[in-house]
């Protein structure tokens, strides 16, 4: 990994931690997706673009979190954060293998930030 994909995996950890700090009062932010038969419509929903994300369908799933997931949901903000901090894990190769970046990453966790006031949106971080 290069110094600016280094720099990039980062600004994705230090995004997550501020939102988990400043929204959540906690160090991380995760959401664990409970056992099916306790499992909500939105936990059904996440889990679902979870899958399409791991089956390289990145793009299809990011759509369907910023269209169609309810952000009226108390969960939305730790799932997509949640979402993104995932889809960083995967190799270079699989994101470039499916029309996806770090970059991409990055943006997406700059508006959740951005939504929920953590990072003024006329500010975007330049790599």
């Amino acid at each position: 990994m290069d110094y600016e994909q280094d720099y990039v995996m980062r600004m994705i950890k230090d995004l997550a931690r501020a939102l988990a700090l400043l929204i959540f009062g906690k160090k991380d932010i995760r959401y664990e997706i409970p056992e099916e038969k306790e499992r909500t419509e939105e936990d059904n929903l996440y889990a679902r673009l979870l899958q399409m994300a791991d089956r390289g369908e990145i793009n299809e799933a990011e759509n369907i979190l910023l269209t169609e997931f309810p952000k009226e949901s108390s969960h939305y903000v730790i799932m997509a954060a949640d979402f993104y901090q995932h889809i960083a894990e995967y190799s270079d190769e699989f994101l470039e293998e499916h029309n996806y970046s770090r970059d991409e990453i990055l943006e997406g966790m700059e508006s959740i930030a951005q939504e929920y006031g953590i990072l003024d949106k006329d500010i975007s971080i330049e790599i």
